[in-house]
């Protein structure tokens, strides 16, 4: 990610309606199973925003790459380390719940097989991993190029990675499907025609901030139901099988 996009992130992450409606969809999956969690490790911590939500949940500690990154999270006053996620600084069997929201898609990710492997050595016996990510190579837009977007992600390929490396899936579904048409028309249409590098992560108008808030609201209602088919991301919970 360039570095004036962790400053945009930083600021905008409390309110803008993008960070909010991931919030929305972190904490349908995480409230079942909120009793069974206690020490949590939040892997690509980024500018801290995630993190802080996540102390509602149990004791977290963020682990991030970026130098930008950590000095801005630091100021929320959360337990951080700088670390990688394909070498995690921790002891085998340490968590409850690894979440990684929105790292493998990132360049500097090797290899998603490898952040997935060290999240399952990290977890306790049955615990869990939450992931949130990118949705469908076809939505890759100019915004892609400020994130330093290497790859984009279907439900079933990413399912298929946690099973083959020892995870059971609980609950899966794509989300942001209430905002689907906005994103396509503008990564697949005007992002391709104007062809140029430029982040989508700014402010709207308020009205439409909380327009916007207002339809992931109504969003988030019926994924605690069903499983959406389409979305501009995805979002898995899975749980570490144990094998002795």
């Amino acid at each position: 990610m360039k570095k004036n996009e962790y400053y945009v992130m930083s600021r905008l992450e409390d309110n803008h309606f993008w960070f909010v409606g991931k919030r929305y969809f972190i904490q349908t999956y995480l409230d079942p199973i909120k009793d069974k969690i206690k020490k949590i490790l939040d892997v690509g911590s980024g500018t801290g925003g995630a993190t802080k939500f996540l102390q509602f949940y149990g004791d977290v500690i963020g682990i991030e790459k970026n130098p930008t990154a950590l000095k801005l999270a630091k100021l929320k006053n959360l337990k951080l380390v700088k670390g990688e996620a394909e070498k995690l600084p921790f002891a085998g069997q340490t968590f409850d719940l690894v979440t990684i929201l929105d790292v493998l898609y990132h360049k500097d990710v090797d290899s998603v097989e490898k952040v997935i492997r060290e999240a399952r050595r990290v977890l306790l016996p049955s615990g869990y991993l939450l992931i949130t990510d990118s949705a469908f190579k076809l939505l890759k837009g100019g915004h892609a190029d400020s994130v330093f977007e290497k790859r984009r992600f279907t439900l079933s390929e990413l399912e298929n990675n946690l099973v083959r490396n020892g995870f059971a899936i609980i609950r899966s579904s794509y989300i942001f499907m209430s905002l689907f048409p906005l994103i396509f028309i503008k990564r697949f249409l005007i992002d391709k025609i104007a062809s140029f590098a430029k982040s989508d992560v700014f402010m709207p108008p308020s009205v439409f901030n909380s327009l916007f808030q207002l339809l992931l609201q109504t969003e988030r209602f019926l994924l605690r139901y069903f499983k959406l088919p389409i979305g501009s991301s995805l979002i898995i919970l899975a749980r570490k099988k144990w094998s002795r």
